[in-house]
C-alpha cells in the first residue's frame, strides 16, 4: 500500500517548511506529496527549494476555500491507496508513516493517533483505546487532530469532509467513519508534534467571537445530536460555548448563553470538569 500525503496550508511558509523538513525524514518515504496552498498572500518563495526537492505539488487556489474544501481537493488530486493529512503547522516524527501503515496492513480502514505538544514534548495526549470507540467519541474528539488521521483513498472519496463545517470536522469524519463500521485504528502513542494555540487558529478565533456568533461552533454537534444523545448533546453544546472561558468577555453573558443553549445542569458540569483537570493537571487537550 502507498501514501499520498495531502498537506493544507494559508499564509504558515515558516511553518511549513518544518513540516516539509518532517516528511523528508520518514523512516518510510510517501508515495506522493501534494500541497493544497488555500490562496495565501503571504510569499512561499523560501519553500520552494524544499517542495521540489520533495518532488511535491504544489496546488495554489485562485480564490480562499476554506481548509474542508482544500482537503477535499487533495483527495481528488491524490493517487495513492492510502492518505495521510498534514496541517501545515504540525510535524510528523520519523516513524509516523510507518507505523500507520503497519496499521492498514492489519487490515485498517482509517487510523488515528497520540501526539506531543511541539515545543513542550513532555506534554503527552494519548488514548489508550487500541481502536475508535462510541464511548470515547461521545466525549468529544479524545484522539487528535486532521496531522494524526489517514483513511482508505476510497472511503475518503465516498466519505469527503462537511464544507459547511466552521470547526470539528475531525470529530464528524470520525464519527462517520465510525457509524460506517469502518475498521478504524487508534495507535496510543505520540506519534508526531501538534502546535497548540496558534494566533491564527480555530481557538484563538473562537476567544474572540462574540456570544450572538456561537451557532457556528456548533454544527457538528446539532449535526450528530442523535449520536449524542441529550446529555453529551448539552455537555458538548457547553462545552463549545466556555471553551476559553477565561480570554472571553463579557463572561457572565457567555455563561448565560451557556445555560439558555445547553441548560444548567451541562452548564454546572462543565464548571466542575473544570476544577477536577485543574486539581489533577491534566495535559492539554485538543
Amino acid at each position: 500500500m502507498n501514501i499520498s500525503v495531502v498537506i493544507t496550508t494559508y499564509n504558515r511558509p515558516d511553518f511549513l517548511q518544518e513540516a516539509l523538513v518532517g516528511v523528508s525524514q520518514q523512516t518510510l518515504s510517501a508515495f506522493e506529496i501534494i500541497i493544497i496552498d488555500d490562496c495565501s498572500t503571504k510569499s512561499y518563495d523560501d519553500v520552494y527549494p524544499m517542495v521540489e526537492k520533495l518532488q511535491a505539488r504544489y496546488l495554489k487556489q485562485k480564490s480562499g476555500v476554506g481548509a474542508n474544501a482544500a482537503r477535499n481537493i487533495g483527495i481528488k488530486e491524490s493517487s495513492g491507496d492510502i492518505i495521510a493529512f498534514l496541517d501545515d503547522d504540525d510535524v510528523w516524527l520519523p516513524d509516523y508513516l510507518k507505523t500507520i501503515h503497519d496499521k492498514f496492513l492489519d487490515g485498517a480502514g482509517a487510523v488515528v493517533s497520540g501526539f506531543k505538544q511541539l515545543g513542550k514534548e513532555k506534554v503527552i495526549v494519548t488514548n489508550t483505546d487500541t481502536f475508535v470507540t462510541k464511548a470515547s467519541l461521545l466525549r468529544g474528539n479524545t484522539y487528535c487532530g486532521m496531522s494524526g488521521f489517514s483513511a482508505k483513498r476510497d472511503l475518503l472519496e465516498e466519505m469527503t469532509f462537511d464544507e459547511a463545517l466552521n470547526n470539528g470536522q475531525d470529530w464528524d469524519m470520525y464519527v462517520r467513519l465510525f457509524q460506517k463500521g469502518v475498521n478504524f485504528a487508534n495507535i496510543p502513542e505520540p506519534i508526531f508534534l501538534y502546535r497548540f494555540q496558534n494566533e491564527d487558529g480555530i481557538g484563538a478565533k473562537a476567544r474572540k467571537m462574540k456570544p450572538s456568533e456561537i451557532d457556528k461552533r456548533l454544527g457538528s454537534a446539532i449535526k450528530h445530536k442523535d449520536f449524542l444523545g441529550d446529555f453529551w448533546f448539552k455537555k458538548r453544546v457547553s462545552e463549545q460555548i466556555l471553551f476559553s472561558l477565561k480570554h472571553k468577555k463579557p463572561k457572565l453573558l457567555w455563561i448565560s448563553k451557556a445555560i439558555k443553549m445547553a441548560g444548567l445542569k451541562a452548564t454546572l458540569y462543565f464548571f466542575l470538569n473544570a476544577i477536577r483537570r485543574k486539581i489533577a493537571n491534566k495535559p492539554m487537550s485538543i
